[in-house]
C-alpha cells in the first residue's frame, strides 16, 4: 500500500499543476484611427461630433472655460503556470487612448491620441 501512496502521490501533484491564459479587453472600442484624427479642425469641430463618432467617453472633465473628453481601451493577455508550490503569470497590458479638448462653446481646440502598438509584446 505505501508502495502506491508514493506513486500515487506524484501523478496527483502533476495532475493539480497546469498552464493558465488571460486576456482581457474594457473601456471604449478605438475609433480614433490616424484618418479620423487628421479630419479634426480646430474651431470648427463640435464636441457632438465628436461624442457622434466615438461615442461615449471613458471619462469628461469639466474645467472653468473647457471640457475635455477622454477615451481609454485597455487590453491585457497573459500567460502563467501553476504549480502546488509556485505560481506564475505574466501579464502585458496595452492602453489605446485619446483625448480632446472643447472652449466654452464646445469646439475643438486640440486633440491628441496613441494606440499601442502590440506587435513587440
Amino acid at each position: 500500500m505505501k508502495r502506491v501512496a508514493r506513486l500515487l502521490l506524484p501523478a496527483l501533484l502533476l495532475a493539480l499543476a497546469g498552464c493558465a491564459q488571460y486576456e482581457n479587453r474594457r473601456g471604449v472600442e478605438v475609433g480614433w484611427t490616424d484618418a479620423y484624427m487628421q479630419s479634426l479642425q480646430p474651431g470648427v469641430t463640435t464636441r457632438a461630433e465628436v461624442m457622434a463618432a466615438l461615442g461615449p467617453p471613458s471619462q469628461v472633465i469639466a474645467l472653468e472655460s473647457e471640457s475635455i473628453l477622454y477615451y481609454l481601451f485597455e487590453r491585457s493577455d497573459g500567460e502563467g503556470i501553476v504549480l502546488v508550490l509556485y505560481n506564475r503569470m505574466q501579464i502585458d497590458t496595452h492602453y489605446d487612448r485619446a483625448i480632446f479638448f472643447f472652449d466654452e462653446d464646445g469646439l475643438l481646440t486640440d486633440a491628441s491620441s496613441r494606440i499601442a502598438d502590440t506587435d513587440n509584446g
